[in-house]
């Protein structure tokens, strides 16, 4: 059973950090690899990566499904990532 609380407190962090400038200051490859940690770290405490990211993908550049950086997007997914059923 995954963790959804977390998942979406996770969510809410990222979208403040990036209201209040932060990530604006560290650029994407260190935005990028500072999400990308903050969802290794989640793993531990049994998180959705998916819902971490949820409506941020483009906003990062990283991927919901493979969790690798992308330029492109359909539906929150890189254009090589299946989609999951229903989209």
């Amino acid at each position: 059973m995954s963790n959804h609380s977390g998942s979406y407190m996770l969510n809410e962090v990222l979208r403040y950090l990036d209201q209040q400038g932060v990530f604006e200051l560290a650029g994407e490859a260190k935005t990028q690899e500072i999400v990308l940690k903050i969802v290794k770290i989640s793993d531990q405490y049994d998180c959705n990566p998916g819902e971490i990211l949820d409506g941020l993908q483009e906003r990062f550049g990283i991927c919901a499904y493979c969790m690798k950086p992308a330029e492109r997007f359909e539906d929150g997914y890189c254009p090589t990532c299946p989609r999951p059923e229903g989209r």
